[in-house]
């Protein structure tokens, strides 16, 4: 990331360049982050082929404001902190929302080490993201507001469940050592192939210190953690989707591109009478 580059990015995350960088900026920076650029599925439901170059991943992203998913924001915080002087590198993990345990290495993580101890970073989990580091050097629990998660350690992977408020596991972090062309493999599948949830589903998120934005196709959730207000709202038309979907998500998509992608999601509702 060039000096202009991380000027921008911290910028647009509300941030200025940290006279210490210690793992409270590091906190402080994926809470920005997760506030301020959203999880998207919106370009991968088109059929574009998505370069993971990180000059365009950063236009895609930081400057156009189109969201993104796992391959682009963690790369971008691992960047950002590797320019500030962190000793950060990427990791795959295998997704286990769908209770199998030999799914393919399909989600991109940043680990963390600083002061003999590691973390696990990650800014591009959908709206299950933790919105906090993760510790990793021993099993452990870690409390996210009403969130829990559970850190379970082995010499070879880490296991991370959200046990509260609803018991699940989420991905299965192996430690091999794993390079950009790995992530680029596994980010080809995940936007290209004909089965691949992102490809079919438009999912967004948004999460700030208190409340909790996301979209499955085309059913709006708007959650919060303070007073435990939630609002469900059915999208009706493609009109309604541009608005949610800047003024909720903070994107700037194209008429033509909401269209597309409102008449693909819609496919996937359940039909009413």
């Amino acid at each position: 990331m060039t000096p202009s580059q991380l000027a921008l990015y911290l910028s647009k995350l509300g941030l200025e360049t940290p006279k210490n960088c210690n793992l409270a900026f590091v906190e402080q920076l994926i809470k920005a982050h997760l506030a301020r650029f959203s999880f998207s599925s919106i370009n991968a439901m088109q059929d574009k082929l998505l370069s993971l170059e990180f000059d365009v991943v950063f236009v895609r992203v930081v400057e156009k404001e189109q969201g993104g998913y796992c391959f682009e924001h963690n790369k971008i915080v691992m960047l950002a902190l590797q320019s500030l002087g962190f000793d950060v590198s990427p990791l795959l993990a295998r997704v286990l929302l769908n209770g199998k345990w030999d799914n393919p290495r399909s989600h991109r993580v940043t680990l963390l080490k600083y002061n003999h101890s590691e973390y696990l970073i990650d800014v591009g989990f959908g709206s299950k993201t933790p919105r906090i580091l993760i510790p990793i050097d021993n099993t452990t629990d870690v409390c996210d507001e009403n969130f829990v998660y559970h850190i379970e350690r082995s010499a070879q992977r880490v296991v991370l469940t959200l046990t509260s408020p609803k018991s699940m596991p989420l991905y299965d972090v192996e430690f091999s050592e794993t390079f950009e062309s790995d992530c680029d493999v596994a980010h080809f599948h995940c936007h290209q192939h004909p089965d691949s949830l992102f490809v079919n589903h438009l999912v967004l998120s948004r999460m700030t210190e208190t409340e909790r934005h996301t979209l499955n196709n085309l059913l709006y959730v708007y959650r919060n953690e303070e007073t435990a207000e939630v609002r469900e709202t059915l999208i009706k038309d493609a009109v309604q989707l541009k608005i949610i979907v800047k003024e909720a998500f903070l994107l700037t998509i194209s008429e033509h591109e909401i269209s597309w992608v409102h008449d693909k999601a819609a496919l996937n509702m359940p039909e009413t009478h």
